[in-house]
């Protein structure tokens, strides 16, 4: 099994191999079948004990990690618009809430892009021009907006979100609660359920920057979790091989929820 794009990390393998892991090492599971599915939901099918079981992965981005997302957006856009020499002026990548931006050099990325570059392209022989949506969803959006004729250059404004103390708790346990209404109406809206009732949802920190204990506090606050078999969190990086992945480090992590007793150290 390998990833399908060499440009970036296939973080929903990560995630698997991490489940996989600890399965093993902690509940004593000594094989498990993993297989991709191509139409997903759900990412994949694991064979756990004779049982079969459909695992949905997604990934985590908290305040500060979102940021760095949008950065690396804003960068690519002005990078993309000096190569086309149609980079005239002051711009500005605004950002409001938190719209959900897609994995990068996906075709989704690719269209967000090619849309900020058509934006700039338009308005470059204005001196200023009003904001121009490049992105909306019902968790934000994206607008390219030309600020002045004099620059040759994009900034960022927004996204305000560093949080700290209870104000960031309350942002994590929001972001699972997402995660996992989200993935509960993609399944069911697939009609997994007709063919496997045994749904596992695997949560990835994309940047391992949460605090497990924050991770627990947040995940007693929701609801919705007992709908799956059982919720893991892929956390830490460690210095373990990689079983599935050897070009990205394992990593550790944890049951959050779980019907079966002994997954959650439980007897």
């Amino acid at each position: 099994m390998t990833r399908t794009n060499p440009d970036r990390i296939d973080e929903e393998l990560v995630c698997v191999e991490s489940f996989a892991h600890y399965l093993k090492e902690k509940c004593g599971c000594d094989y498990v079948q993993i297989e991709r599915e191509e139409n997903d939901p759900p990412d994949f099918w694991l064979t756990i004990r004779g049982k079969k079981f459909a695992a949905e992965v997604t990934s985590i981005v908290i305040g500060r990690d979102y940021t760095a997302l949008c950065e690396g957006l804003m960068a690519s856009i002005e990078q993309e618009c000096k190569a086309a020499n149609i980079l005239k002026g002051k711009y500005a990548l605004r950002v409001f809430m938190h719209p959900e931006i897609p994995k990068r050099n996906s075709r989704k990325w690719q269209e967000l892009l090619g849309a900020a570059v058509t934006a700039v392209g338009a308005t470059m022989n204005m001196p200023s021009a009003e904001e121009t949506c490049i992105l909306d969803d019902d968790d934000g959006y994206l607008a390219v907006e030309k600020l002045s004729c004099c620059g040759d250059a994009i900034g960022l404004i927004g996204p305000t979100d560093e949080k700290w103390g209870a104000e960031k708790g309350v942002e994590l346990a929001e972001l699972l609660q997402k995660a996992i209404e989200k993935k509960r109406n993609a399944i069911e809206k697939k009609g997994v359920l007709d063919v496997c009732s045994n749904v596992l949802l695997l949560l990835y920190d994309a940047y391992g920057h949460c605090n497990m204990k924050d991770v627990v506090e947040g995940f007693q606050n929701i609801g919705g979790a007992e709908w799956f078999h059982s919720v893991y969190w892929a956390a830490s990086f460690s210095n373990r091989p990689n079983e599935l992945y050897p070009q990205q480090p394992g990593r550790g992590g944890c049951i959050l929820y779980s019907k079966n007793a002994q997954w959650m150290g439980r007897t």
